[in-house]
C-alpha cells in the first residue's frame, strides 16, 4: 500500500469507537447523519456497529457490589439506575422494531414471489 493511501485512513483508538457507538444510539440519528455530523466515514461507523455489536453488554439490574444496599442508597443512584433503564427499553424497543419491519419485509418478498411465480413458498403445516 502507498504511503498516499495509508495516510488517507484514519485510525482510531477503541475508547473513541465506543464513545462514538454508544452516542449515536442515545441519538437515534441515522448513520449518515450521525456519521456526517461527526466527520466519519459511513462505511467505517457501519463496520463498527457490526463488530461491536455482539459485544453489547446489558444492563444489570441489581448491583454485584454488596455495598450497595436498598437503604444506603441516595436519589442519585435511584435517578441513574433509572435512566439507565430508560436508556436501555429505547434500545429495544428500536430493536423489536427493527425485527418487526424484517419479518414484514421477508413476508412481503415471499408474498410477491408466490404471486408473480404462481408456486408456493410457504411449508405447509401438514407437509412431513
Amino acid at each position: 500500500m502507498s504511503k498516499a493511501i495509508r495516510e488517507h485512513y484514519k485510525h482510531y483508538s477503541e475508547d473513541f469507537r465506543l464513545r462514538m457507538l454508544s452516542e449515536y444510539y442515545d441519538s437515534g440519528m441515522s448513520i449518515y447523519a450521525f456519521a456526517k455530523k461527526h466527520g466519519i466515514d459511513r462505511g467505517t461507523l457501519l463496520r463498527w456497529t457490526k463488530t461491536h455489536e455482539s459485544e453489547k453488554v446489558s444492563l444489570p439490574l441489581q448491583s454485584e457490589s454488596g455495598e450497595d444496599d436498598m437503604a444506603n442508597r441516595g436519589k442519585d443512584s435511584y435517578k441513574d439506575e433509572n435512566a439507565q433503564l430508560k436508556k436501555r427499553i429505547k434500545e429495544l424497543e428500536k430493536a423489536l422494531e427493527f425485527s418487526r419491519l424484517e419479518t414484514l419485509a421477508r413476508d412481503m418478498m415471499i408474498d410477491k414471489a408466490e404471486d408473480y411465480y404462481d408456486i408456493s413458498i410457504r411449508k405447509k403445516s401438514g407437509a412431513k
